[in-house]
């Protein structure tokens, strides 16, 4: 079999594999007339860290098996106070208040997805659209991510996810033989 097929045959499997995953997050497929763009698998769906570069994760998501149990529903990532927060993807700010003790703001970005970013002194306020990557606001203090951490939580259609797997892409890799 010649390099062009065994090419072919690939951008083929990864078209379908992409059209896949970006109905799985309820958006439009790609068609085969698309023309393929190579960019890197962190922001090809549009997402990124809501902080600069990649920050430590202090504490990962922890689905509980019930919605009522204790867990995680979100990853704590390493920030100080004042650090600078931006929009982890396009959307509207939907909520920007106090909430117990720490200031939480939500991005309702569409498509059922949501998130909520805590302690964030926002800069933006409610109404505002903003794009991924724009300073929505700085790192502040309350509950347990003070003076480390900001609390990022993401929602689909209601139901917390990992944002991780926005960002990641945390599947073991998969070999297929060219010759098929």
């Amino acid at each position: 079999m010649n390099t062009k097929v065994v090419l072919l045959r690939i951008t083929r499997l990864l078209m379908v594999t992409v059209s896949v995953a970006l109905a799985s997050f309820g958006m439009a497929p790609l068609h085969q007339s698309a023309p393929l763009v190579p960019v890197a698998l962190s922001t090809s769906n549009g997402w990124r860290w809501p902080l600069a570069g990649e920050p430590k994760i202090v504490e990962p998501f922890d689905k509980p098996a019930e919605n009522w149990l204790p867990g995680h529903r979100g990853v704590d990532l390493g920030a100080s106070e004042g650090d600078r927060v931006f929009a982890p993807r396009q959307g509207k700010i939907t909520f920007a208040s106090t909430v117990v003790d720490r200031p939480v703001m939500v991005i309702d970005h569409g498509n059922g997805f949501k998130t909520s970013l805590e302690p964030v002194s926002a800069e933006v306020k409610v109404g505002d659209w903003v794009q991924a990557g724009a300073h929505v606001g700085n790192v502040a203090t309350g509950a347990h991510c003070s003076s480390r951490c900001i609390h990022w939580g993401v929602r689909l259609n209601g139901e917390y996810i990992d944002p991780v797997l926005l960002i990641r892409d945390l599947r073991p890799s998969i070999l297929l033989p060219l010759n098929q």
